[in-house]
């Protein structure tokens, strides 16, 4: 049977390229001091009695609720460090507030940028298009070519935004 993560929210799931991607699965304590510290961290509430969840033997915690210092690396097998971890299983809701602040600030900032983007192209796009018809205007270069130009420069305009874009 696949083991889950058992702390709320969290779709960690130990599969054979879990370690490959830097997540490891960690036994409750055995310990019941340390074992109770881990579940009142947790917040997590047994909806059946009513009360504190309880965890079973075979449950566990996936590495994401820990902290990269609570690790002991030098084994090849990664291992809690013994003792005292900081436990990071759940954000306070403030904490978390602040995060999707963040995440927000940072989605608007990225929209104003990729409209600017958009601005430009648009500006650009009309100064050659202007350009092309004066010359064609002038007679300086065929009805042909000045299609062909536009076309062209179309093609880069377009280029130039898929890069602004992925960058």
């Amino acid at each position: 049977m696949v083991k889950c993560c058992s702390a709320i929210g969290c779709a960690s799931r130990c599969l054979p390229n879990s370690k490959l991607k830097g997540l490891t699965f960690h036994v409750f304590p055995t310990d019941e001091k340390v074992k109770r510290k881990w579940v009142l961290a947790m917040k997590r509430l047994d909806v059946n009695a009513a009360g504190i969840w309880e965890p079973k033997k075979g449950d566990v915690l996936c590495s994401r609720h820990f902290k990269k210092t609570d690790f002991d690396r030098s084994a090849p097998n990664i291992k809690l460090k013994p003792g005292e971890h900081s436990y990071s299983v759940m954000d306070s809701p403030k904490k978390l507030k602040h995060k999707l602040d963040h995440v927000i600030s940072e989605l608007e900032d990225t929209k104003k940028s990729l409209q600017n983007v958009l601005d430009r192209e648009k500006r650009f796009q009309k100064s050659l298009r202007k350009t092309i018809r004066e010359l064609k205007d002038e007679c300086l270069i065929s009805q042909e070519t000045a299609n062909r130009l536009e076309a062209f420069c179309w093609e880069c305009c377009q280029e130039n935004i898929e890069q602004d874009c992925i960058s």
